[in-house]
């Protein structure tokens, strides 16, 4: 046999069993199995650090249901006045968090920018970038259109409604809070 062959055939096995050798590691977060959550189905794990440093999740229960708002930035203005509007009537019977993801936007590469940007931009709820879409992709959130979310305080989908701010998406908004997460 070939010296040279018979080299490469032990730099193979040898390159073979250190691949074996070596730990397995964790899965990259966030875990690929994230599917749609019907509603009345238990929502997706989640653990969300807001810009004040609060963590969020719903893991290993909720104490008070939540309620999510979430949309692009070019919508801010709209979600701050959704963001007002459900803080002042819902702040005492539900946590109440404005979930950003940056994915597909000018801060898709720059997390501190998003991160000053909404500083600046001050709101009335508390924020988290989710920088990993775990809510986005347990909705399948379209972006582009504000989406309220509702949990249940035993971690279920209650609603995911999406309108722009108006009088009639308001009133919609507080029956499906109303008759869904508050029940």
């Amino acid at each position: 046999m070939n010296k040279y062959l018979i080299r490469a055939l032990l730099l193979t096995l040898l390159c073979n069993f250190s691949l074996l050798a070596q730990p397995l590691q964790e899965k990259p977060y966030p875990p690929v199995y994230i599917r749609k959550v019907p509603i009345g189905e238990p929502f997706t794990p989640f653990e969300l650090t807001d810009l004040d440093g609060k963590v969020w999740s719903n893991r290993p229960y909720l104490k008070k249901p939540m309620i999510f708002i979430t949309g692009s930035w070019a919508l801010r203005h709209d979600l701050r006045k959704w963001a007002e509007h459900i803080s002042f009537r819902y702040l005492l019977v539900a946590d109440i968090l404005w979930v950003f993801n940056p994915c597909g936007t000018e801060f898709a590469d720059h997390r501190k920018r998003a991160e000053n940007a909404f500083k600046q931009f001050k709101t009335s709820v508390p924020i988290a970038i989710d920088e990993h879409s775990l809510i986005g992709r347990g909705l399948r959130i379209d972006y582009d259109i504000p989406t309220i979310t509702g949990i249940d305080r035993y971690n279920r989908l209650a609603f995911s409604y999406e309108s722009p701010i108006n009088e009639a998406g308001k009133n919609e908004l507080e029956a499906l809070i109303r008759t869904r997460l508050l029940k």
